[in-house]
């Protein structure tokens, strides 16, 4: 007898849920006849002492198992007949579960597994994937995320004796919270009195993930990936310029801390090219990446209209994306409660993580493996139709760059990067 099986998510169109939702599915079968884990080696030794170590850590957040066909009263097994048979199944997801990932070194990665238990032949299983997000709204960040962030650098160019004029160069953003699909607007201020060329200014987004292991020791492993990059105007000697530049942020996983053994950290990252010999100078700015973006007040040309369906004032300033009774989000959209008004923002669809390719979820303990379905963690993202989002408050007046006298300075604020990550299994 052929077996087919299929898993399906009846609350979520591709199988991606907030931390502390209920996910719900069935079990489809068809008979005719005819977990977080972060793994690396490094080399250790010299000579014939040289050997291989391998650094682990594993960790299960979620585990629930229920029978969805047991053996008859007298203890004899269930036959199940040719067609088709369908098994409703639920499952409350703790609200503290960390999102999804996928990684070099390791991943965060939760499923749903139906093992069917045959006497006296090995048992079949079908695993599916799917995608939690832990929510980070935004909003409810340290207060310093809304306020603007400015980087500078001064510095001279030496050669020999002779010392140029300085270069003065400052970065700005209004903020330092971000959604995917959001744009980071920068002010680029260069006034430069040297005599030297600035070639361009190169800005990047840049994702720092760290991997925790515990075994055989604690040890930690990095890696950073460029997700956004562009090359801004430079300047010629004896100028100034000013310019604006828009960074949009891709689909990504948001901001995870180091609570668990997988974290993720951004920041900008920028290099000002000059011209000839010497370093170039370098800013960064950390920024958090949310799941709901910053809201400082509402446009008043935008009518509200009032709210008849929800239970809740509609001056909650925030998105909830469900609740476990009610409908959970899909690529389709989301049950809009003590948010705003469609009109006022767009909701966020699912979207597949950049850059990331479908991976095969099962492992060695699937030896009878009936088959599976290709895995790849969905993250919201915003459609923002090119619109500035949120409308950027009036900036402060800043002082000008100092004229002559030279100041080596550098200044950076810094938050802590905050969430979880690791992997997972659901059977």
């Amino acid at each position: 007898m052929k077996v087919h099986c299929d898993i399906r998510f009846t609350n979520s169109t591709h199988g991606a849920y907030l931390s502390g939702q209920q996910l719900t599915g069935h079990v489809q079968i068809k008979l005719t006849e005819a977990k977080n884990n972060v793994q690396w080696t490094q080399k250790r030794g010299q000579g014939r002492q040289r050997r291989t170590v391998y650094y682990t850590a594993k960790r299960d957040h979620l585990s629930s198992m229920k029978v969805l066909v047991g053996a008859q009263q007298n203890g004899n097994p269930t036959e199940l007949p040719a067609g088709e048979h369908i098994y409703e199944f639920a499952c409350e997801l703790p609200s503290h579960l960390p999102t999804s990932f996928e990684g070099s070194y390791g991943q965060c990665r939760y499923t749903a597994q139906v093992v069917m238990d045959r006497p006296w032949k090995f048992n079949l299983t079908y695993k599916v994937g799917f995608t939690v997000v832990q929510p980070r709204d935004l909003n409810l960040q340290a207060p310093s995320i809304r306020l603007p962030t400015r980087m500078e650098d001064a510095r001279v160019f030496c050669c020999a004796l002779w010392r140029t004029k300085p270069l003065y160069v400052r970065v700005t953003v209004p903020f330092t919270g971000y959604v995917p699909g959001q744009a980071i607007p920068l002010t680029i201020d260069l006034n430069n009195q040297s005599s030297r060329t600035i070639e361009g200014v190169n800005m990047k987004l840049l994702q720092e993930i760290t991997y925790h292991s515990e075994y055989p020791a604690r040890k930690t492993r990095r890696e950073v990936h460029t997700i956004v990059k562009h090359i801004g105007d430079g300047v010629a000697g004896e100028a100034q310029k000013q310019y604006e530049q828009r960074l949009v942020v891709p689909t990504v996983i948001p901001t995870c801390g180091d609570q668990n053994l997988i974290s993720v950290a951004y920041r900008l990252h920028m290099t000002v090219r000059v011209e000839g010999c010497g370093s170039d100078p370098v800013l960064e700015i950390p920024l958090i990446i949310g799941t709901i973006p910053l809201i400082f007040q509402q446009p008043a040309t935008v009518a509200i209209p009032p709210v008849t369906t929800v239970g809740v004032p509609s001056g909650n300033a925030g998105f909830n994306f469900g609740n476990a009774s009610a409908q959970l989000p899909s690529a389709s959209g989301l049950v809009r409660e003590q948010t705003l008004p469609p009109e006022y923002l767009p909701p966020p669809t699912y979207e597949e993580a950049m850059n990331a390719a479908a991976v095969v979820i099962t492992d060695d303990t699937d030896t009878n493996a009936i088959g599976t379905k290709p895995y790849v963690p969905l993250y919201p993202s915003y459609n923002f139709n090119d619109m500035q989002w949120p409308p950027l408050p009036p900036m402060p007046s800043q002082p000008p760059l100092p004229p002559k006298q030279l100041q080596m300075h550098q200044r950076m604020w810094q938050w802590p990067g905050l969430c979880d990550g690791l992997q997972v299994c659901m059977c």
